[in-house]
């Protein structure tokens, strides 16, 4: 299952409308209270959230999710019209998407996030675009 977050209804309905079209299982969040609540209930195979938004950013949920000792047990997949989020110092993300996307763009970042977790010998590093 792929968690998709955001706090515009359009962009995450849109997101995962175009996920469940190419086979993916989808949950949505529109913020990042409600995703850590989703999350404690089903883990995601993978994370896509926005960066900016209200409650917690995706930056924060990310760097929550990675606080434990083992850091985050899914790919984590921000995405944002700023740039800010992606410079910001201690990344705790994998990848990185700039709004607006193509969704062949989105689905390929899904393909290798979701490949490179089934692929234990593999690590991708974090914040790496």
């Amino acid at each position: 299952m792929i968690l998709v977050v955001d706090d515009d209804p359009n962009i995450a309905e849109t997101c995962s409308m175009l996920l469940e079209a190419h086979g993916y299982a989808v949950r949505v969040a529109f913020c990042g209270e409600e995703a850590l609540s989703q999350i404690k209930v089903q883990q995601p195979q993978l994370l896509i959230s926005d960066c900016c938004m209200p409650d917690l950013s995706g930056l924060e949920l990310s760097k929550r999710l990675n606080a434990g000792q083992n850091g985050s047990p899914f790919p984590i997949l921000l995405m944002s019209g700023s740039l800010q989020c992606r410079v910001a110092p201690g990344n705790s993300y994998d990848a990185f998407i700039k709004k607006p996307f193509l969704a062949e763009k989105l689905l390929g970042h899904v393909r290798e996030l979701l490949d490179c977790k089934r692929l234990p010998s593999r690590e991708s590093p974090r914040g790496t675009p």
